[in-house]
């Protein structure tokens, strides 16, 4: 794989000052800068070069002279007059790793004046052509590698991407289904209050005729719509005060759910978020799946709340949807040294060992023409992941499941507030 343009001048320029070459230095330090590589990628190349001219100096000094027979056989280290060789033999390899003509020539000069013959002169030039092949060649294959890594980080990011989408979508489906749910079960008590505002109104409007047509309240009292229509306002009050505090209850239930207006990380009580779901899904629990609460004593979590609370509502509407008929799901929380655990067991029909092995990873199905993502449990396994906790699963094919979510009760300890912060944003753009 050829080099790029830039690398061959950081490779020329770092190998012209390791020979000492000023022209050589001169001329490729003005063509690097040409190809924009920046002081610490220039500084970096010299670094590099001079550490490779030393080591070849060291492996020449202690093993290489034999080879070329300058040192005898009983020589332990070079004599001053032998290292001035090795030097100036060096010094000919290296002009002639970079191509560089005139430097080659003048060093073969030098080395001629100090002794060294033709043939150790060539015997230099061929190893140092046959140790800039091989350089040429682990060279190609480092930018080969780059490539592949460069590949496969495209990939990581289309693959990132995907997920993303996948899992926009199987949020959007969730906070569709649970918006109808939250309108159905406001629009029941908005209905109670309509229904007994015009009742009260009729009942109002009677009472002022009877007032302004003068008769005494001794003659209207046995008049039976009269006092029906008093009792209607005894009656409509409490209605509407009821089925307004049902509405307030819902909507701050679903206010404190998102945790909307609050940061992203904070110190809050899991049993909160429980209790604040379980009043979002009661709509479909009414009637046929009971709730039974063991909340234990556990601490205060620090954890983003909003996010935490999409994993309570995925793991109770996975138990509400594995329970056919009626049944119960058992909500336990307890401290277990650094951690809460937050348990969800239903009576449903149960996992196989098969799909638990899978259980985690985006599911597909086929509904007529179009493709149904299920990422209920995947968005769930990501965010406690993210919160550096887990997920365990138990379950019995006829007789149940439990999911259990531990958490760290300190959050995430590898972070300062701004990487949460930085965390909490990526997950509000992966969701």
């Amino acid at each position: 794989m050829p080099l790029t343009y830039r690398e061959k001048e950081l490779a020329n320029i770092g190998a012209s000052v390791a020979t000492g070459c000023k022209p050589c230095t001169d001329y490729h330090f003005n063509k690097v800068r040409e190809a924009g590589a920046s002081d610490e990628e220039i500084k970096q190349a010299i670094s590099d070069a001079l550490a490779v001219r030393d080591r070849a100096r060291e492996i020449m000094e202690s093993h290489g002279l034999k080879h070329l027979g300058i040192a005898k056989e009983n020589d332990v280290r070079p004599h001053d007059e032998e290292t001035t060789r090795i030097k100036e033999l060096v010094s000919v390899a290296s002009a002639f790793a970079v191509n560089c003509t005139t430097s080659v020539k003048k060093h073969i000069a030098a080395a001629k004046t100090v002794g060294i013959t033709e043939e150790e002169i060539e015997s230099v030039l061929d190893a140092a052509l046959f140790i800039k092949g091989e350089a040429a060649h682990y060279v190609g294959q480092i930018v080969k590698l780059r490539e592949e890594k460069d590949q496969l980080q495209q990939l990581l990011e289309e693959l990132e991407r995907t997920q993303a989408q996948l899992v926009q979508s199987e949020k959007m489906a969730a906070l569709g289904k649970l918006v109808a749910g939250i309108v159905h079960e406001i629009n029941t008590p908005i209905g109670t209050i309509n229904s007994t505002a015009n009742t009260l109104s009729r009942s109002i409007t009677y009472i002022v005729e009877e007032m302004e047509r003068g008769k005494s309240l001794d003659s209207v009292k046995d008049n039976r719509r009269f006092r029906n229509s008093v009792q209607a306002l005894r009656d409509g009050s409490p209605t509407t005060l009821a089925a307004s505090e049902r509405i307030f209850k819902i909507v701050n239930s679903l206010k404190a759910f998102a945790h909307l207006d609050e940061a992203a990380y904070q110190r809050v009580d899991l049993h909160d978020g429980l209790d604040n779901t379980l009043t979002l899904l009661d709509h479909d629990f009414r009637d046929r799946i009971l709730v039974v609460r063991e909340y234990g004593e556990i601490p205060n979590v620090m954890c983003n709340p909003g996010e935490i609370n999409q994993v309570f509502m995925n793991l109770l509407q996975n138990g509400a949807e594995a329970i056919k008929d009626k049944g119960t799901i058992t909500i336990r929380t307890l401290a277990k040294g650094e951690s809460v655990w937050v348990q969800v067991a239903d009576t449903g029909a149960g996992i196989s060992p098969r799909r638990r092995q899978r259980l985690f990873e985006p599911a597909f199905a086929k509904k007529g023409s179009r493709m149904k993502a299920g990422l209920g449990l995947f968005t769930s396994a990501n965010i406690v992941q993210k919160h550096e906790g887990r997920i365990e699963v138990e379950s019995e094919v006829g007789k149940g499941s439990t999911f259990t979510v531990i958490l760290p009760v300190q959050g995430v300890q590898r972070a300062d507030k701004a990487d949460l912060a930085q965390k909490a944003d990526r997950c509000d753009e992966l969701q």
